[in-house]
């Protein structure tokens, strides 16, 4: 009786500290976190005393998911004016706040590899680095009388400073430093020892800030082992448990950044850390790989800060606590993700609301498939056969039109401002044809024409852009972009299509209409809108992403020209802006799309590989600090010498494999594909 009172006590217990605003755990959650220097006791609470259900109760009150995603964090100057490399001040203060609010709690570095993660139920840890020991991470001021004061201004004394204003938010952080860390060379060894005595981690960046690509195997453990040695006339007997590589320098074999010997010095350590961008898998994550540790580097992206942009993105897939010392606990749709919990206990437990799976998560980024009109699709015949020709190929995906270039949709929708314009057709038993495409397995997308609209144009002339003098523009099928109406019936539609079992939503001529005759039209609910083309495009997204959320994956098309060119060229579109709220963006690398002399070629479309290659290669820079991914649109049509057919549509499959873009889309506007023309040159699940 008495085991059972306990367990009951410490069941009650963990519940209560994760409802009703953790009234009860509040002086507990209040308590310094790990990363002040000290573990600091009765954070989390025993698992070793509750029983699994009792666990699985606990877990699923807070969300727990201990195989999420750890957001990294690497910054290099701290100084006066915010820049690619730099961060100011006050925008570290911010990150930080944003990260108070977001429910996040600083942790060593060292627990993360050692997957040691022992923070409060409910919360989630982020990890903080600083790359190549600059001034404004550590500065010293020196007074009158010969003392020292720590600037308020660097990134030391923002840290504490934030950690002691806001209690059990911790100030872990990792600096990894060279020969003459922090710029003032009398004081390097006195701010090592100070660093240690406050809790931070000190990581090794090589002694010469040294590019370790290329490099002999013995003069990279020079290197690294110079370094440690350096350190440790500071910190006599220190070995740092991390090593950040030099700009992705990764040495050959990497086995020497792990551990090796130089002038007598050994070094060991536990993880290595590259360059950014990618959130970090929980150790206890399958993907989890301690010689490949991704960061992310915080700076203002285009007017928004990077370390938002991510926080946003991983949201649905943070990592969680359970509160639990000896337990790791994920929702039942992560369990095949785990790979070792070590002597913790596994708890897995059915999660409510809507979820991120790693099984939806991965058929997005393998999606290879085919664009498919409503109209194509109204006959079960001809849709029955695409389904087989697209399994013959090897494809797993169809894009199916909602709302097409007409204006119309393709089904009988709910949506209120659909049924006002009679916009909507009963051509598709949509329910039933989603469900046989999960049947098959197969992947669906949804495309959702947004701001090319001929219905809504007719039907609603207030929202039909004009030309200057009052006239349709291209005949009255675009509607105003800057219009919320408009951005709220397509956001509606996006969320019917989720509900009525679509994996994912594209939109499709997400920008504003083209030519000299648009640079001049009439937007109705322009007014005194003073946003730049480029501020709506990316505030639709935003919008739509806000409705929908991260757990749903939305995607965008543009063009491909939009990979080299210098503006927006009126249309609204920039990779860079559009990608924060995208999982993907889909550019038409179409090579017929492209004119004489663009790429060096006369004819364009006769150079399929070169074209999309070069493209892509273009559009990555674009997009990686964000987290975006980029699926292509390949051209499967003849439009212009030379015809396209097989060759020319694996040459291209081949260009956006080569450059490690395994998700990709064929677009016919007949919907007219043989399968021995467009199959892939990979499949999913087969080594190839």
């Amino acid at each position: 009786m008495l085991k059972q009172n306990r367990r009951l006590l410490i069941a009650v217990s963990l519940i209560i500290a994760v409802i009703g605003g953790l009234f009860a755990w509040k002086p507990l959650l209040q308590a310094p976190v790990a990363g002040s220097g000290e573990k600091q006791a009765g954070n989390t609470a025993e698992a070793r005393e509750a029983s699994p259900e009792e666990i699985r109760q606990a877990a699923r009150a807070v969300g727990a998911n201990e195989l999420g995603q750890v957001p990294i964090f690497v910054y290099h100057l701290i100084g006066e004016e915010e820049g690619r490399w730099t961060r100011t001040p006050d925008n570290l203060r911010k990150d930080l706040q944003e990260l108070y609010d977001r429910n996040y709690v600083l942790i060593p570095l060292n627990d993360y590899l050692a997957g040691n993660i022992d923070i409060p139920a409910g919360k989630s840890p982020a990890v903080i680095t600083f790359d190549d020991g600059t001034a404004g991470q550590f500065r010293l001021l020196e007074k009158e009388n010969g003392e020292t004061a720590v600037d308020p201004d660097c990134a030391v004394a923002i840290l504490r400073d934030f950690a002691e204003k806001h209690p059990g938010f911790g100030h872990a952080a990792t600096f990894f430093i060279n020969a003459e860390p922090f710029g003032q060379p009398p004081y390097w060894q006195k701010k090592l020892q100070m660093l240690r005595e406050w809790g931070f981690e000190i990581g090794n960046h090589t002694y010469g800030h040294k590019y370790l690509k290329g490099l002999p195997p013995e003069q990279a453990a020079d290197q690294i082992a110079r370094l440690q040695e350096h350190i440790q006339q500071a910190l006599p007997g220190y070995v740092p448990k991390a090593f950040a590589i030099v700009q992705d320098g990764l040495p050959e074999p990497l086995d020497v950044a792990l551990s090796g010997e130089s002038g007598g010095v050994k070094y060991r350590h536990e993880g290595i850390l590259w360059w950014a961008w990618s959130a970090a898998p929980s150790p206890y994550h399958k993907d989890f790989d301690r010689t490949r540790v991704q960061r992310i580097q915080v700076f203002q992206d285009n007017g928004r800060s990077s370390l938002v942009n991510w926080l946003e993105r991983i949201s649905p897939a943070r990592y969680v606590s359970d509160g639990l010392k000896g337990a790791v606990s994920v929702p039942e749709n992560w369990r095949e993700k785990v790979k070792d919990t070590g002597d913790k206990k596994l708890v897995v437990y059915p999660k409510d609301g809507p979820l991120f799976t790693p099984g939806k998560e991965k058929a997005s980024s393998e999606a290879r498939g085919v664009h498919v009109s409503f109209m194509y699709a109204s006959s079960p015949d001809r849709w029955n056969r695409l389904l087989e020709m697209v399994e013959r190929a090897g494809l797993n995906t169809v894009q199916l039109d909602v709302k097409d270039e007409s204006g119309r949709i393709g089904y009988d929708s709910g949506v209120k401002t659909a049924g006002e314009i009679g916009s909507d057709l009963e051509m598709l038993p949509i329910r039933d044809m989603l469900a046989g495409l999960k049947k098959r397995g197969i992947y669906s997308i949804a495309r959702i024409v947004v701001f090319r609209d001929p219905v809504m144009a007719a039907m609603k002339p207030e929202h039909m852009v004009r030309k200057a003098d009052g006239t349709p523009l291209a005949g009255g099928v675009w509607v105003d972009p800057y219009s919320r109406e408009i951005w709220d019936y397509n956001v509606d539609l996006a969320l019917e299509a989720f509900e009525l079992g679509f994996d994912e939503v594209q939109f499709d001529y997400i920008r504003f209409p083209e030519g000299s005759e648009a640079r001049s039209a009439i937007y109705g609910s322009k007014g005194n809108d003073s946003r730049h083309r480029v501020d709506v495009i990316a505030g639709f997204l935003n919008y739509a992403r806000s409705k929908a959320g991260w757990e749903r994956t939305i995607s965008a098309t543009l063009f491909g020209f939009m990979s080299s060119a210098a503006d927006d060229q009126g249309i609204g579109q920039r990779a860079e802006r559009m990608a924060p709220f995208t999982d993907y963006l889909s550019p038409m690398v179409y090579p017929s799309h492209y004119g004489p002399g663009n790429y060096g070629f006369a004819n364009p479309n006769a150079h399929p590989y070169e074209v999309v290659n070069r493209s892509l290669k273009e559009f990555q820079p674009l997009v990686e600090s964000t987290g975006c991914r980029l699926r292509p649109w390949l051209q499967a049509f003849t439009w212009g010498p030379p015809p396209y057919g097989r060759n020319e549509i694996r040459a291209q499959i081949k260009a956006a494999e080569d450059n490690s873009i395994n998700t990709w889309l064929l677009w016919d506007p007949r919907v007219d594909y043989r399968a021995e023309e467009i199959s892939a040159l990979k499949t999913p699940g087969r080594k190839d």
